[in-house]
C-alpha cells in the first residue's frame, strides 16, 4: 500500500508561520485604525448599493438570492463541503478520509483564532449592525419575501464566520489540489457561497475580507507552516479509523471511494 503524502506540514517552517501572522495583523490593523476603517465601510457600503440594489425588482432574482440566505441552503452548503472531502472530486480516494478529518483539525484550530478576534472586537468596539440595518435604502428579504426565512441582518456582524469556513475551506483544498483548473473551481464555489451574505445585507465587506481573512491566515498558517495541524489529524484519524472501518462493511455505503480499502 503506498502512504499518501500528508496533507498538513509535518515540519516548523517560522517565516511562514511569521509572515501569515504578520498578514493578517495588517490586515486587522487597517480595519481598526481610523482612517482605514473609514475606508472600509465606504467600500463596504458601496458594494452593498450595487449588490443589494439588484434586489429591487423583487421578482425571481429576489426570491432566488432570499433562498439562499435561508437556513435549509445554509445546510445544503454544509453537505456541498463534505462532498469535496468525502468524494474524489480535488483530492484522491485514498486521501479523502485524511481530508475529512483534515478539515476538523482546521476548524479545532481556528477555535482560539476566533477567540482572540472575539477579544480584540469587543476591546474596540468593531461589530455593529448590519449594513441592511444601517443603510438606505435596503431591500430587505423580511420585507420582499416574508415567507422565506432568510437572513438579511445581523446585530453584530464583525467577523464573518461563515465566510471565515469558507476560506479555510477553500485554501485547505486548494493548497492540496496543485492544479489551476481545480482552484479556479474551488475559488468559483467560495465567491458562490460568500454572496448571499453579502446581496442581503447581513455582512460588510470587512466582515469578509477582514474578518474572515485574518481567522484563515492563522489557521491556514499553523497548517500549512507547522506540524500542530498534522499532529490533530493523526490524532483524529487513530480515532475515526475504527468507525471508518465498521461503515465501509455496510452494504453499497461501503462502495464509497471514501471507504474503499486502499491496498
Amino acid at each position: 500500500m503506498i502512504t499518501p503524502r500528508p496533507l498538513f506540514s509535518t515540519r516548523w517552517h517560522w517565516s511562514g508561520l511569521i509572515a501569515g501572522h504578520v498578514a493578517a495583523l495588517l490586515l486587522l490593523l487597517s480595519y481598526v485604525l481610523p482612517a482605514g476603517h473609514a475606508a472600509w465601510q465606504s467600500m463596504g457600503a458601496t458594494l452593498f448599493y450595487a449588490l443589494n440594489g439588484t434586489l429591487a425588482g423583487n421578482g425571481a432574482w429576489t426570491w432566488f438570492w432570499a433562498w439562499m440566505n435561508s437556513r435549509e441552503v445554509d445546510a445544503a452548503t454544509g453537505v456541498l463541503l463534505l462532498l469535496f472531502l468525502t468524494f474524489p472530486l480535488v483530492l484522491p480516494r485514498e486521501r479523502l478520509q485524511a481530508a475529512l478529518c483534515g478539515f476538523i483539525s482546521l476548524m479545532i484550530l481556528m477555535l482560539p483564532a476566533r477567540e482572540l478576534l472575539s477579544e480584540i472586537t469587543q476591546a474596540y468596539g468593531l461589530s455593529g449592525q448590519s449594513p441592511s440595518l444601517v443603510l438606505e435604502p435596503a431591500y430587505r428579504f423580511s420585507e420582499l419575501r416574508p415567507d422565506i426565512p432568510a437572513k438579511d441582518s445581523a446585530s453584530t456582524s464583525f467577523p464573518g464566520d461563515h465566510a471565515s469556513v469558507l476560506l479555510i475551506w477553500f485554501g485547505f483544498l486548494a493548497f492540496n489540489a496543485r492544479r489551476w483548473l481545480k482552484v479556479s473551481v474551488l475559488a468559483a464555489v467560495t465567491l458562490w457561497l460568500v454572496l448571499p451574505r453579502l446581496i442581503g445585507g447581513a455582512h460588510w465587506l470587512a466582515d469578509v475580507a477582514v474578518g474572515g481573512m485574518v481567522m484563515a491566515l492563522i489557521t491556514l498558517s499553523w497548517a500549512f507552516a507547522s506540524p500542530v495541524a498534522e499532529w490533530i489529524n493523526r490524532g483524529l484519524l487513530k480515532l475515526a479509523g475504527p468507525l471508518f472501518r465498521l461503515a465501509g462493511r455496510i452494504p453499497l455505503l461501503g462502495r464509497l471511494p471514501f471507504f474503499c480499502r486502499q491496498d
